[in-house]
């Protein structure tokens, strides 16, 4: 067997071995070429630039992800707030099946069929195996593959790094961390969802942003997170949007969730542009 596509199979039964939450991290192998999976070519062509699709009149945005995109409808927040934020456009969104990890999504290639398939705008990634403990790192070389596939179809790939868990204070700045490695190895966009989180979380520790699982956003949380999107998205800042009255959230708790997100991402861009 390949050494790249045993490298994925292994960290497969660790983490079903391990019954981590969330599990992920980098690898030595990850230099190595792609190789093909299932008869699937996936020789993108590496290091292109990240296309900048922040203007278009029609966003067509594909999202692979789990549970926490689903979290408070995700990604009718971010419908609704590209509306409210430029209300010429128009707005598309598909969100792949399944809750699968990356290389999982890889493995299955019908996921990398669905994005090869639409003239996407841009690709929402999430997924990416880490560690909750931080004690184990895994292969990031279905991350580097999906940021490929991406710009090879004049997509802006955009990781999505998930928010830290309840409690813990450090988590969501190492896995940001996680993915800012990854795309110094491939360019792309990180969200900086859990360094907002964090944010907030210093500025207002009183707001509820976990639901009661202390994983899952609750309202607050996945409004914080379409914020980061939004900008991430259409280079619009956040703080300028309007109050959102279907979002059952106060006005004071939307500006002071509009402001944490445009001053994370003032300090941590998403995009190289």
């Amino acid at each position: 067997m390949n050494n790249s596509l045993h490298s994925f199979l292994s960290a497969i039964m660790i983490c079903s071995s391990l019954l981590l939450a969330s599990c992920g991290g980098s690898s030595s192998n990850n230099e190595g070429p792609p190789v093909p999976v299932k008869g699937i070519d996936i020789n993108f062509p590496a290091g292109a630039e990240v296309p900048d699709n922040r203007y278009v009149d029609t966003y067509k945005i594909l999202v692979f992800g789990n549970s926490h995109v689903h979290s408070h409808n995700l990604t009718g927040l971010l419908h609704d707030l590209i509306i409210a934020g430029r209300p010429e456009v128009k707005v598309q969104q598909t969100i792949a099946n399944g809750s699968s990890y990356l290389d999982e999504r890889l493995v299955k290639s019908t996921d990398l069929h669905l994005l090869q398939s639409g003239g996407w705008t841009h690709v929402i990634l999430q997924g990416q195996k880490y560690s909750t403990t931080g004690l184990y790192t895994y292969p990031i070389d279905a991350s580097i593959i999906w940021l490929r596939a991406a710009k090879a179809r004049n997509a802006t790939p955009i990781l999505f790094p998930e928010h830290g868990q309840r409690g813990n204070t450090t988590e969501g700045s190492r896995v940001h961390s996680l993915h800012q490695s990854i795309v110094a190895l491939e360019p792309g966009c990180v969200a900086p969802v859990g360094l907002a989180w964090d944010n907030l979380s210093q500025q207002d520790p009183q707001m509820v942003l976990h639901e009661a699982d202390g994983n899952h956003a609750a309202l607050a949380g996945s409004f914080l997170t379409a914020l980061v999107f939004y900008q991430s998205i259409t280079g619009n800042n956040a703080e300028l949007l309007p109050f959102q009255p279907k979002v059952a959230l106060p006005e004071p708790q939307q500006r002071l969730l509009r402001q944490v997100a445009a001053a994370t991402l003032q300090h941590n861009p998403a995009c190289p542009f």
